[in-house]
C-alpha cells in the first residue's frame, strides 16, 4: 500500500515535532536539573534543543525526502540526542562538578553578546593597563556576586549611573543578572599591586547609595516621631543616619608566592572573610564568590558558595575597568563622608584593615 504525498508530509511534520520535543526536553532537563540554571537559560536550552532535534528532519522535509528515509533518520537522531543528554548528565554526575551559576552566567552572557554583536567587557583596557598576563589574572579572579534577598541594586559605572533607579534589577531567587532594568552593565573597577612578593587585586564596586537595614532599624526610624527630631536638634538633619548617597565597597584578592589565593570583602569600615565575628579583618580561602548584604552592601565571603535561592551576578558578565588608567577627575562626592577608592588607605596599602 502506497502513501499519498500529503500523508508523507504529515508524517514528516509529526517526526519534526517529535524530535523538537525530545531535543528541547533533553537540553532543558540538563539546564534546569543538572546545572540548576535560572529561567532564561532553561528557556534558551529548550529552544536550542528543539532546533537541534528538529533541524535534520526539517532539512530533509525541505528537500522532499521520502517518509521512510525520514523516519529512519528520525529514529537515529532521537537516539543521538538522547545519548548526548545522558553522556552530559553522566559527566556532570561523575566528574568534577562545575559551578553551575558560573557556567550558566558564561553561556547566557555569551549568547547576549553574540546577539548584540559583541560586548565591551573591558578586556582591551585591562591588557593596556596590566599587560596580557596580569590582565588574565585580573579577569580570572574577578568575584561572582550573590545578593541577600531584597537587594535590587547592581554595582554600576558611576559615570553613567548615580541614582538608584538606573541601578536596580529584578530581585528573583536563582536569577543570574548582568544588566539593570534600565540596561546599565554590572561594572567593577580594578587595581593591581605587588608588595613583598604578593600580588593584590582590588575589585571596587560602586553603588548609588547605602541604607543600613539591620533588624529593621530604618523602618523603626521612619515610624518614630521622636528620634528624627532629636537628631535634628543635634546635627541639623532629621535624615536616617544609616543612609548615605554613594557607596564604595570592595573585594580584595591576594595571590601568594606559593600559588594560594585569598579573599576578603569590605564591611562597615573594616573587612570580613566569613560572616562570623572571628573572621573580622581575616582573609578567607578564595572560592570565587562574595556576598552583598541587603541595603548596606557590606560584604563577606560565603562558605560553600551561594544560596541557590539568592540572585547572583556571575563574574563572566562583569565589565571590568582598571582604575590605574581611568580618569577620575570628573568624580564629585555626593556625600563628603564617603571617600572613593583612590582616597582610601587600602588603595596604596592592600593589607590595611580600613575599608
Amino acid at each position: 500500500m502506497t502513501t499519498t504525498p500529503l500523508l508523507e508530509r504529515v508524517h514528516a511534520w509529526a517526526a519534526a515535532v517529535w524530535l523538537a520535543l525530545i531535543g528541547g526536553a533533553g537540553l532543558g532537563f540538563v539546564a534546569r536539573d543538572l546545572l540548576h540554571a535560572g529561567q532564561p537559560l532553561v528557556a534558551f536550552a529548550w529552544v536550542a534543543g528543539a532546533a537541534l532535534g528538529a533541524g535534520p528532519a526539517l532539512g530533509r522535509l525541505r528537500r522532499g525526502r521520502r517518509d521512510a528515509e525520514l523516519g529512519q533518520a528520525s529514529v537515529e537522531w532521537v537516539a543521538l540526542v538522547l545519548v548526548c543528554v545522558l553522556a552530559l548528565g553522566a559527566l556532570l554526575a561523575l566528574g568534577p562538578a562545575p559551578e553551575s551559576r558560573s557556567l550558566g552566567g558564561f553561556l547566557a552572557h555569551r549568547i547576549v553578546c553574540a546577539v548584540r554583536g559583541g560586548c565591551d567587557d573591558g578586556e582591551r583596557a585591562l591588557s593596556e593597563a596590566y599587560g596580557e598576563r596580569d590582565a588574565a589574572h585580573v579577569r580570572a579572579h574577578a568575584p561572582s556576586l550573590v545578593y541577600e534577598r531584597g537587594e535590587r541594586q547592581l554595582p554600576v559605572d558611576w559615570r553613567r549611573c548615580r541614582e538608584r533607579g538606573c541601578a536596580n534589577a529584578l530581585d528573583e531567587g536563582g536569577l543570574d543578572v548582568h544588566r539593570s532594568d534600565s540596561g546599565e552593565r554590572a561594572t567593577v573597577f580594578t587595581r593591581l599591586l605587588r608588595l613583598r612578593g604578593r600580588t593584590y587585586i582590588q575589585y571596587w564596586l560602586y553603588y548609588t547609595d547605602s541604607n543600613t537595614t539591620f533588624a529593621g532599624a530604618d523602618r523603626a526610624w521612619e515610624a518614630s516621631w521622636l528620634l528624627p527630631r532629636v537628631r535634628e536638634l543635634v546635627s541639623g538633619s532629621d535624615d536616617w543616619p544609616g543612609f548615605h548617597r554613594d557607596d564604595w565597597e570592595s573585594v580584595q584578592v591576594r595571590l601568594d608566592p606559593d600559588g594560594s589565593a585569598w579573599v576578603r570583602a569590605s564591611s562597615h569600615g573594616h573587612y570580613q572573610g566569613c560572616k562570623e565575628g572571628e573572621c573580622r579583618n581575616r582573609w578567607a580561602s578564595y572560592e570565587g564568590w562574595a556576598r552583598v548584604s541587603y541595603g548596606s552592601h557590606a560584604g563577606h565571603i560565603p562558605t560553600g558558595g551561594p544560596d541557590p535561592r539568592e540572585r547572583t551576578t556571575s563574574a563572566e558578565g562583569l565589565r571590568l575597568i582598571p582604575l590605574e588608567t581611568h580618569d577620575t577627575s570628573g568624580y564629585r562626592r555626593r556625600d563628603e563622608d564617603v571617600a572613593p577608592p583612590w582616597r582610601k588607605p587600602v588603595y596604596e596599602d592592600p593589607e590595611s584593615d580600613e575599608s
